[in-house]
Formats: C-alpha cells, sequence, structure tokens
C-alpha cells in the first residue's frame, strides 16, 4: 500500500455520492448516521472511555472532535500538516497524530482539545501506536520507528529496521511493537529495550491487528486478510474477499476483524466482515463512498468507518 497521497486522487471530484451500493455478499442496511468531517479524512480513534471519537483529515491539517453519544461534531483541532494516523494515551489525558507532510507528532490535550506540542515524528509518519502503560509513542517514519517519552513529548530512541514499516501495533501484553514493513514482514521491537527482537515473514505490508491474546495477527493483503501465527511464525491462512483493502479493526473480544475494501470500478465500499474462529469472511456491509479508517465501539456493536470521497464519519450498526 502506497504511503503517498496518490490513492486519494480518484476521490478528487467527489461531490456527491449515493450510499446505495450492493455486493453479493452484503447483509445489512447502510449507515444510519452520517457525521462531516474535514477533506478527505484519513483515520479515526475513539477514546478509552468512549466519548469522543477523533477523526484526521490530511489536507485540511485538522482533527475532528466527535461526540459518540450524538454524533455531533463538537469541535475541529488545527495541527500539524499531513494528519494520518492517530491514537490515545491509556487514560485519554493525550492523543497523538502522525503527520506525514511536517516529519512531526502533533500531540493534543484532551483537556483542552489543543494541540501542545509538536516533536520530530522522522521521515513521513503515517503511523503511531501507544505502549500498554501509555509513557511510550511509536511513531512509523520512513527511516525508523521513533519512540517518544509521553512525560516530556521528546524521543528518546530511534530503531531502525530493514525496510520502512508501514503500520504499528502494540501487543496486548505490552512487550513489543509488532512493525508491518516494505519487505513484507511483520518485526517485533522489544518495549524494554528499543531492540528488534523477532519477524515473521507475512507476504504483506498492510495494516495490522492483533488478537486480544497476542498469539494471532491479522493483516491486510490488499485482495485477501492474512492471517498470521505469531508463536508458530507462519501465515495461517489468506482469507479472499477483499477489493483494494486499506484498513483493519478488530472487535474488543477479539471474534471478528473488519477491513475496508472498494473494487476499483466503483466508488463505493464495504466494510468486510471476517470471523476469527473459522477465519471466514462473513459479509459485507455497505460503507459509503472510499471507506478507510475503522473503529470499533467498546462493546462491539457499532463501528465508525471513515469515508474519504464524503468528507464524512459513516456510523454503522454491526448487529444487522
Amino acid at each position: 500500500m502506497s504511503r503517498t497521497f496518490t490513492r486519494r486522487a480518484v476521490a478528487v471530484g467527489v461531490t456527491a455520492v449515493l450510499l446505495g451500493a450492493s455486493t453479493a455478499v452484503a447483509n445489512a442496511a447502510e449507515p444510519t448516521v452520517l457525521i462531516p468531517t474535514g477533506k478527505y479524512p484519513e483515520a479515526v480513534v475513539i477514546s478509552p472511555d468512549g466519548k469522543k471519537a477523533l477523526v484526521t483529515s490530511p489536507p485540511d491539517a485538522t482533527v475532528t472532535v466527535v461526540d459518540t453519544a450524538t454524533h455531533k461534531v463538537t469541535n475541529t483541532i488545527a495541527v500539524q500538516r499531513g494528519p494520518f494516523g492517530v491514537a490515545f494515551t491509556p487514560d485519554g489525558s493525550k492523543a497523538y497524530v502522525a503527520n506525514a507532510y511536517a516529519n512531526a507528532v502533533s500531540v493534543i490535550d484532551m483537556a483542552s482539545e489543543t494541540m501542545v506540542a509538536a516533536p520530530f515524528g522522522g521521515d513521513y509518519p503515517t503511523s503511531l501506536t501507544v505502549s500498554r502503560d501509555g509513557s511510550r509513542v511509536y511513531v512509523a517514519g520512513r527511516e525508523a520507528v521513533h519512540v517518544l517519552d509521553t512525560a516530556t513529548d521528546t524521543e528518546v530512541a530511534a530503531v531502525k529496521l530493514e525496510t520502512s514499516a508501514y503500520a504499528l501495533a502494540t501487543a496486548p501484553d505490552g512487550t513489543k511493537i509488532w512493525a508491518a514493513t516494505g519487505s513484507g514482514e511483520l518485526t517485533a521491537i522489544d518495549t524494554a529495550t528499543n531492540t528488534v527482537v523477532d519477524a515473521v515473514k507475512t507476504g504483506s505490508g498492510g495494516d495490522v491487528v492483533l488478537s486480544p491474546d497476542g498469539t494471532r495477527a491479522y493483516q491486510n493483503g490488499g485482495s485477501a486478510l492474512v492471517v498470521v501465527d505469531l508463536i508458530a511464525h507462519e501465515v495461517v491462512t489468506r482469507v479472499p474477499g477483499l477489493q483494494n483493502g486499506y484498513r483493519l479493526a478488530i472487535s474488543p473480544d477479539g471474534s471478528r476483524v473488519y477491513a475496508s475494501s472498494r473494487a476499483s470500478d466503483t466508488t463505493q465500499g464495504t466494510l468486510a466482515e471476517f470471523d476469527t474462529s473459522t477465519n471466514t469472511l462473513v459479509r459485507k456491509l455497505p460503507a459509503g463512498a472510499y471507506p478507510y479508517g475503522i473503529a470499533v465501539t467498546q462493546d462491539g456493536t457499532h463501528a465508525y468507518v471513515v469515508l474519504a470521497g464524503q468528507a464524512a464519519l459513516a456510523y454503522l450498526d454491526l448487529r444487522r
């Protein structure tokens, strides 16, 4: 998956798109709520208390704040140029945003909902993840994974990988950060030593999520969901069903993995739902135009899906 903004080119000029997408395996109603965001939104994250959602907009250099109870926009926060990935600290006091165009990380104080710092984030950072204890932020730059101290918002280490990291995920036990790399590997960084300690060949550099027990990784393989056994160090299976797959999310109980997907001959996309117990594609939910980032609510009943082609955030009922 290209890290440049060229993947958005096909969306330029889309000013009005209907939500009438259909697919042979779809089995759900259309989004019940559409929330306006900045232009060509990229990623979404839900706060630890579940009360707010943040949506990044690279061309606007903003983060949209959404009240999850009312589905209303409550604030628009100015950040550094090119905001892509976004993550909260475990206590919800701060949010960190990877700013690809500024080679920086915007630090948002959630009490005031303002940017309070912008430390160096490496070359073109697009993805980041926070450690389980909230003390560190790991930022995927082209040349290294940069480690920030959240107490001072300064860099404390830079971990060199063989190739660029495209996506990051924190292990549930907090001992490792898994990086999806351009060489088609999942590379593990030890959080105690900030050194590379493990690698699993997957053949994909796409987005990655981890199971709640940390034994499996699920990776976006473009046309398939790649299921990886991190204990046996092998790909278990590749589940077909994606078309131009992009972002992933996993349900809190680990029973489902969701992937944004869109066929090349249409602007309309879907949210593909996979059953992790059987490693099968269950259904595709109509999502809207150019779906990208995904965030599943804490009870697993709904999902927020970023719609780049509609400058909107869709709220989908996963129970239908």
